[in-house]
């Protein structure tokens, strides 16, 4: 872990005490409450709020941030790469091939007759549920962030934007917690790794 910028480890734990504070939330509440919890507490402001956050995990964003690697970070390119690979491919055939009759909220509650949030004209999945795409690109591509930017502070502020996408999956009525959970751990995981080998080959060379 010596090669592990400030930043990095700031990220880690902001990641470990979403984790373990997740865990203790789904295991406390049933999934009613929980999304009654989150869902319920709503607004306008949160409604743009997470919206702008959860837009931050789609596609453009970690291309961007690909380009920018080829341009000016080479070293690191490669490692995103896979890791994004790795990330993706895991979640994706969790989605379609392990849990694939997971429900998402919308339809999980169909019959409950309770009136739920849902921001006016935001398209609401109903399949797929496990575990949280967003919430693993999240997690992934904001490691990368730490990874580059190295102060503690800016690890801390992408672990929180992280937080702040995988919160928004279930406030947007989009996600269990529980998906996010996995996603999180998916994405963290993933980057990790080939963070890892990367340091491993640079530091036998």
């Amino acid at each position: 872990m010596k090669h592990w910028s400030p930043a990095v480890k700031a990220f880690l734990g902001i990641f470990i005490f979403y984790e373990v504070g997740g865990w203790l939330f789904v295991s406390a509440y049933q999934r009613l409450d929980q999304l009654q919890l989150i869902n319920g507490n709503n607004s306008p402001l949160a409604d743009m709020t997470f919206q702008v956050l959860t837009a931050t995990a789609e596609v453009v964003l970690p291309v961007l941030l690909l380009i920018y690697l080829f341009r000016f970070q080479k070293v690191y390119a490669l490692p995103y790469v896979y890791s994004y690979a790795l990330s993706t491919g895991l979640i994706q055939g969790l989605k379609h091939l392990v849990f694939t009759d997971a429900l998402r909220p919308l339809a999980y509650f169909a019959s409950s007759g309770i009136k739920w949030h849902i921001v006016p004209g935001l398209l609401i999945s109903e399949y797929n549920s496990m575990p949280s795409g967003h919430t693993g690109a999240a997690f992934f591509m904001f490691f990368w962030v730490a990874v580059l930017l190295r102060r503690w502070f800016w690890g801390l502020f992408a672990g929180l934007l992280a937080v702040g996408v995988a919160y928004s999956r279930v406030y947007l009525f989009q996600h269990f917690p529980v998906d996010t959970l996995v996603g999180a751990a998916i994405g963290v995981g993933s980057s990790a790794l080939f963070y890892s080998i990367h340091y491993a080959k640079s530091s036998s060379k």
